[in-house]
Formats: structure tokens, C-alpha cells, sequence
């Protein structure tokens, strides 16, 4: 199901690169944290909302950005592992890919950038296997996820993220600004989600 010649080109990529890339794909799966807070009425997706947005900002060069502290104050709203549930745990995975996003600003790898990039994809597996068919057998199931359109998507947004950032030699805002927004997906997330639902 792991497709790593996938991320071959982050090997070749700059620290900033690779962080850029994290923060896009993170984007894709916030709207799981986003809901999650909102139905549980913690009121903190703003703390997460803004770690995020400094990491944008601290590759475009429109500001600065403290990973430690921001990383602390991640730390701080992750809830109880007492709530198992389907969307704690998206929610919980959500952050964790803030994090790990935070630490590529800090020492950027091609292991936390597939890593979070991996987070992603276990969403959609997730999910798609919350609604699968029970009479699937395992290698039907593996075989369903990993054809599904869902899936197929966002390989495709993740390959085309690679690309765009390849072909960007230095930092730009504005073509940041334009991943940044493609991610988002007007607050859509990679399972079809959002705070609109």
C-alpha cells in the first residue's frame, strides 16, 4: 500500500522545500482537527490554526516562527487517550502532522516529510476501510483502498505539490500562497470533510 518511490524527489529538495511540502499536506488533513474541536467545543483549533500559518510565513519570508514554543503549545491541546473514536483520531493524527511540519522548520528530513505525507494517506485508508464492504476479504480490502479515487487524488495532489515546489528555485510567496490555497480546498479535506460538512 506504501508507494515510496513516490518521494524520491524530496531527497533532492532544500530544507525549505520539504517543510513546504509538509505544511501542504498537513493542510489537507487540519479540517479532521478543525471538526473535531468545534463538536467537542475545546475552541482550539486557532492554537493549531496559527502554528501552521507561521510555518507558511517563515518560508515565504513574511515572518518568524519559534518551532519549540509553537510545537509546546500543539502539545498542550492534544486530547485525552481516552477517546478512541474515529475522529479523535484523525483529529490527533492532524496535529502530530503540525508537528512533525513545525520540526521540518527546525531540521527538515525526507523521513518527516513522507512521514507526514504517510499520515495523510492513512486517513483516507481509514475511513475508506470504516466504509468498506464487511465481506471483503484482506487482500480485496487493500486492493479497494488503494484503487479508490480518494486515494488516487491525493497521490496525485501530493505528486503535483513535488513538482510545483521542484520547479520553484527559491521561496515565493505568491506561488506559496497559490499551494497553500490548493490544499486547503476551500476547507475540504482529503476525506471529503469540512466544518461546512
Amino acid at each position: 500500500m506504501y508507494f515510496d518511490d513516490l518521494y524520491y524527489p524530496l531527497a533532492e529538495m532544500t530544507d525549505w522545500q520539504k517543510t513546504a511540502f509538509a505544511a501542504a499536506v498537513t493542510e489537507r488533513i487540519f479540517p479532521h482537527f478543525a471538526l473535531y474541536d468545534e463538536l467537542l467545543e475545546y475552541n482550539n483549533v486557532a492554537v493549531a490554526r496559527n502554528a501552521l500559518d507561521k510555518v507558511w510565513d517563515k518560508i515565504s519570508a513574511r515572518g518568524s516562527c519559534n518551532p519549540e514554543s509553537q510545537i509546546a503549545k500543539i502539545e498542550a491541546i492534544v486530547h485525552s487517550e481516552e477517546d478512541t473514536s474515529f475522529g479523535a483520531g484523525l483529529a490527533f493524527d492532524a496535529l502530530v502532522a503540525v508537528m512533525v511540519t513545525l520540526h521540518c522548520l527546525e531540521e527538515a528530513s525526507v523521513e518527516d516529510a513522507s512521514g507526514v505525507a504517510h499520515l495523510s494517506r492513512e486517513s483516507i485508508a481509514k475511513y475508506l476501510e470504516l466504509h468498506a464492504e464487511e465481506e471483503f476479504n484482506e487482500e480485496d480490502l487493500i486492493r479497494y483502498i488503494s484503487t479508490h479515487e480518494l486515494m488516487a487524488q491525493e497521490l496525485n495532489f501530493q505528486v503535483e505539490v513535488m513538482q510545483k515546489l521542484q520547479d520553484m528555485r527559491t521561496p515565493k510567496a505568491a506561488q506559496l500562497d497559490a499551494i497553500k490555497a490548493m490544499a486547503q480546498a476551500n476547507g475540504v479535506s482529503n476525506i471529503g470533510i469540512s466544518l461546512e460538512r
